[in-house]
C-alpha cells in the first residue's frame, strides 16, 4: 500500500474520530442541560408547592381564627417604634404612625403617618415636655386620624410614656377616639428607673389620665421586661421588640386559641 494511500485512510478516520467525538459531546452537553432543567424544574415545582401549602395554611389560620385586619396606632416616638416591630411580625394588617418628629417618622414603612406639630417642615419633637404634645394634636391631625380609621370599629393605641408625644398627645388622641365610638385597646409601657424621677412622673401623670378615659389599658413597665428575659445588658430597642412581641401575643389571644 502507497504512502498517499495510507495518508488518505488515516485522514479520513481522524475527520470521523472528530465528528464521532463532537457529536457525542453535543449529545452528553443536551443531556446535561436535560437533566439540569428537570433537576431545576422539581426544585421548582417543589419549592412552590411548599409555598403554597404555607400560604394555604397561612389562609385557614386568619379564617380558623377569624382575624380580622386590625387597626394599630403608635404614639410618639417608642410608640412607633413598637408598631414598627409587630408590622415586621404581622404585615397583615394597619398600621399608623403619629409623632411630631418627621425626621422618625421618615424612617417607618407604613404610608399612614400623621404629622405633629405647628411647623410641618421642620417637624421638630416636644422635648419631652407632655403639654407640648397634648396642645399638638389639632383639628388636622384628628381629620387624617378619622379618615385612617373610619373603617375600623376597633382600635389599639400603643404609646411609652414618659415623652412629650407620647405622654401628651396619647391623651387627646384617646379622647377624640372615643367621640368616634371606637373600641380601644391601650397599651402603655412605663419608663426605665434609670430614666429619672422627672420622666417617671411625666409617666404617671400620663398613666392616670389614660386610665381616667379608657377602661381598657395594658401597663408594662420596661424594668419588668428586662428581668423577664434575664439580660442586664438589654438595650432600650431591645426592650421595645419584647414589648411588641408581648402586644401582638396578647391581640391574637383574644381572637383566637390557635
Amino acid at each position: 500500500m502507497s504512502t498517499s494511500i495510507i495518508i488518505y485512510s488515516l485522514s479520513i478516520l481522524l475527520t470521523v474520530v472528530i465528528f464521532s467525538i463532537y457529536a457525542l459531546k453535543k449529545k452528553i452537553k443536551a443531556t446535561i442541560e436535560e437533566t439540569s432543567d428537570n433537576i431545576i424544574k422539581k426544585i421548582q415545582i417543589k419549592h412552590q408547592t411548599q409555598i403554597d401549602v404555607l400560604e394555604k395554611k397561612l389562609e385557614k389560620y386568619y379564617i380558623s381564627c377569624k382575624l380580622d385586619t386590625l387597626c394599630f396606632i403608635g404614639i410618639g416616638g417608642g410608640g412607633c417604634n413598637i408598631v414598627e416591630d409587630i408590622s415586621h411580625i404581622d404585615a397583615w394588617h394597619k398600621f399608623i404612625h403619629i409623632n411630631s418628629d418627621l425626621q422618625a417618622l421618615q424612617t417607618k414603612k407604613s404610608k399612614n403617618k400623621i404629622l405633629l406639630g405647628y411647623d410641618k417642615k421642620e417637624g421638630l419633637g416636644c422635648g419631652g415636655v407632655a403639654e407640648c404634645g397634648t396642645k399638638l394634636v389639632d383639628n388636622i391631625s384628628k381629620k387624617q386620624l378619622f379618615k385612617l380609621t373610619q373603617s375600623f370599629e376597633k382600635v389599639y393605641v400603643v404609646a411609652t410614656l414618659g415623652g412629650g408625644v407620647g405622654s401628651g398627645s396619647t391623651v387627646e388622641i384617646i379622647e377624640y377616639l372615643n367621640s368616634l365610638d371606637k373600641e380601644i385597646s391601650v397599651f402603655v409601657t412605663m419608663p426605665f428607673n434609670f430614666e429619672g424621677k422627672a420622666r417617671n412622673t411625666v409617666a404617671l401623670s400620663a398613666l392616670k389620665s389614660i386610665q381616667a378615659i379608657s377602661s381598657n389599658v395594658t401597663i408594662m413597665h420596661n424594668d419588668d421586661l428586662i428581668k423577664k428575659d434575664g439580660s442586664k445588658s438589654l438595650g432600650i430597642r431591645e426592650t421595645f421588640k419584647i414589648s411588641s412581641q408581648m402586644i401582638y401575643k396578647q391581640i391574637v389571644n383574644r381572637f383566637c386559641d390557635c
